[in-house]
């Protein structure tokens, strides 16, 4: 197991993949202790392992056999065996284990309910698709819970108290006289979708995590757990602008890391659908001590040691496999009488719909969707950003693409439109989608008649230094300044995003059409560095 001491060397245990923030810690040590003269008197010690995952949608091994949630629930056990029968074992989730869109099924949200009981969870934060069909929905849901949801900064319109159902903060008892303090914070962005309602509001997440932190240290909590659904780089912030939280266990990010920031805390994600599963163990060293031989002290320490383990080879929990297959039985019916398993057609070569391929590059899959939009609505562009784009899957070649598939891939209900677009407001509007590049980036464009050239050399201000249309009737030019001249008009018609139907109901008409050809293969972004010298 890796050793994660707050008196030791962090850079050889730090273990983080997030290219978009750095952890930094900016003390020479990680330990909280303080040095004078001191003579030692006792010790006592109390151990706490947290057992954690997050962003569980998938209930099933992916095509690798990773992850599933009937799996996990053996893993965990298994897990749990390798401890002393009498250790502080807590398993948490943290955040999105309901709903992966607002797409979904509404009874998905019952049926993780129940799995979730099974497999054992103590603790979750909801996280923003917790919301997806509104703030009493899930109040209902969440009443046959086993177990508690921490929602510290999720209030009411009407009183600004805690949303009923969820939980503030709470003290747990440890052996040897310990307490151990727990609460949880969701992303503020969970507000700017309208799915929640208007009954409830999601306040700053930093401003609670203080007020959590003042309530818990005056209970008397030798340290502190905060569960998170936030960015990484907002738990950065969270770990130092608010001191006082030993660890942060979140989620909302896919990706797997463990790193630490602020004053000694340690911030811990398990990736995404149970493919990973983190163990932290938390020790509490509390020394007496005589300072300068005369008054008595009692400090607290706490040390780390965590890995991740990953979810292939476990036999399915047999209770748990049986909840899931009854309700995919059910789902399969309803599925097959609604046509959504028709096959559309066959892909010949693998569709890249991978998060990391879609936020920082072009991808055929991108382009896949782009061509049947505009194809569909009778644009001369399709244009869509890699936010639309779900699944994080690189899909084989002989995908049979279906209806089911589209939703899945494409699960926002998100409306598109057809606009009337000038080229410099194309020009600008590209330009803001591509600010972040070479960051990943949910605006990252995908285009379907289009091809754009990207200067690169001017990083504080990058520039679109051509747009060419793949359209016969449209011929352009661009000058060193940027400034295009058109023949054939000074507006083209474009696919922004639609009250003409969903994204996913459109690429269905679209390609069950069977006369829509597509070259999923050409280059549609050129990134260049065109003015060196």
């Amino acid at each position: 197991m890796e050793k994660y001491d707050r008196s030791g060397n962090e850079d050889e245990a730090l273990s983080a993949s997030d290219s978009e923030f750095m952890c930094r810690n900016d003390n020479d040590s990680l330990s909280n202790n303080f040095v004078t003269s001191v003579s030692a008197r006792g010790m006592h010690t109390s151990k706490v392992v947290f057992l954690t995952v997050n962003d569980v949608y998938e209930m099933l091994p992916d095509s690798n056999g990773n992850g599933g949630l009937a799996e996990l629930a053996t893993m965990i056990k298994t897990t749990k065996d390798t401890y002393p029968s009498n250790s502080s074992i807590i398993v948490t989730l943290n955040g999105d284990f309901l709903w992966r869109s607002e797409l979904d099924r509404k009874d998905k949200g019952a049926l993780m309910v129940e799995l979730l009981n099974q497999i054992g969870i103590d603790y979750i934060v909801v996280g923003n698709h917790e919301f997806d069909f509104g703030a009493e929905f899930l109040r209902d849901l969440i009443a046959g819970a086993k177990f508690s949801c921490f929602g510290s900064n999720v209030r009411s319109t009407r009183d600004n108290k805690l949303t009923v159902g969820l939980v503030d903060t709470l003290i747990i008892p440890l052996r040897n006289g310990f307490r151990l303090g727990m609460f949880g914070v969701v992303t503020t962005v969970t507000g700017n979708d309208p799915f929640a309602g208007t009954n409830v509001v999601f306040e700053d997440e930093i401003l609670h995590a203080r007020r959590c932190v003042e309530s818990l240290k005056s209970q008397g909590a030798d340290a502190i757990v905060a569960l998170t659904h936030l960015k990484a780089s907002h738990d950065v912030q969270l770990a130092t602008q608010v001191p006082g939280i030993n660890l942060i266990l979140g989620g909302h990010d896919h990706f797997p890391m463990t790193c630490s920031a602020g004053v000694g805390t340690l911030i811990h994600k398990s990736g995404m659908d149970a493919v990973w599963l983190g163990a932290i163990e938390l020790t509490l060293t509390r020394q007496n001590t005589l300072f300068d031989g005369d008054d008595q002290v009692t400090n607290t320490r706490v040390d780390f040691q965590w890995k991740m383990s990953l979810n292939r080879g476990y036999h399915a929990d047999p209770h748990c496999s049986a909840i899931i297959l009854k309700y995919l039985n059910d789902v399969e019916h309803e599925e097959q009488a609604q046509g959504k398993l028709d096959v559309l057609g066959i892909s010949r070569t693998a569709l890249d719909g991978r998060r990391v391929t879609c936020r920082t590059q072009e991808s055929n899959l991108g382009n896949l969707v782009a061509d049947a939009l505009r194809e569909g609505l009778g644009a001369d562009i399709g244009l869509l950003n890699a936010g639309y784009i779900k699944g994080d899957m690189l899909n084989v070649p002989g995908l049979a693409i279906t209806r089911k598939w589209l939703e899945k891939c494409l699960p926002l209900v998100k409306p598109t439109v057809v606009v009337k677009l000038s080229l410099c407001k194309l020009k600008e509007a590209l330009t803001y989608w591509l600010r972040r590049y070479p960051a990943m980036s949910s605006s990252h464009p995908h285009f379907s008649g289009l091809r754009v050239t990207y200067d690169l050399t001017r990083a504080e201000r990058p520039n679109i230094t051509s747009i060419r249309l793949c359209k016969e009737r449209y011929e352009e030019s661009a000058d060193a300044n940027g400034e295009f001249a058109w023949t054939g008009g000074n507006s083209l018609l474009l696919l922004l995003n639609c009250d003409r139907g969903r994204l996913c109901e459109i690429s269905w008409k679209c390609l069950s059409g069977g006369d829509l050809k597509f070259t999923i293969l050409q280059k549609r972004t050129v990134f260049m560095s065109l003015n060196q010298s």
